[in-house]
């Protein structure tokens, strides 16, 4: 005699059940955050719109991660061309956090210093033991220098 089986949502690899939403993947949630973040970058204006007076932008990113091996440091050079666009994913690949950076370029373009720096701790989670979730924590020091037209 053969048992039935319920059917398997091929998204979520979880059986199709009426009373309960299938658990989301996680590599389509990640998937899913960076189309979100791809547009949302396609949609801000150009850095010369947003900050007329900025020729460059230099943003720099170092993380530190007490609990596993820290990511390697990023740099990001936006020229007026580019996007004004300053979130920026947890580079942990299991992690759905990320890390805003408009105020703080904010304060970069308008000091006096053309530049900020300051800390940030990811509030995003990852995977624990036994499919439970753990704070991420990710510790992200940043450094923004804003170079002017004409400077």
């Amino acid at each position: 005699m053969r048992m039935a089986s319920a059917p398997v949502s091929p998204a979520a690899g979880q059986p199709d059940r009426p009373d309960r939403p299938a658990l989301p993947n996680r590599a389509t949630t990640r998937q899913d955050r960076a189309e979100q973040l791809r547009r949302a970058r396609a949609a801000a204006q150009a850095l010369r719109a947003a900050y007329p007076e900025v020729g460059l932008l230099r943003i720099e990113l170092t993380f530190a991660d007490r609990s596993s091996i820290s990511p390697a440091a990023q740099l990001h050079t936006l020229y007026p061309a580019a996007r004004a666009f300053f979130t920026y994913p947890c580079p942990h690949s299991d992690c759905d956090g990320e890390f805003e950076l408009e105020g703080a370029v904010r304060i970069a373009v308008r000091d006096g210093t053309h530049s900020a720096q300051g800390s940030l701790l990811c509030g995003g989670a990852r995977p624990g033991e036994k499919g439970s979730k753990r704070p991420c924590e990710l510790q992200l020091a940043y450094a923004i220098t804003a170079d002017h037209q004409g400077t």
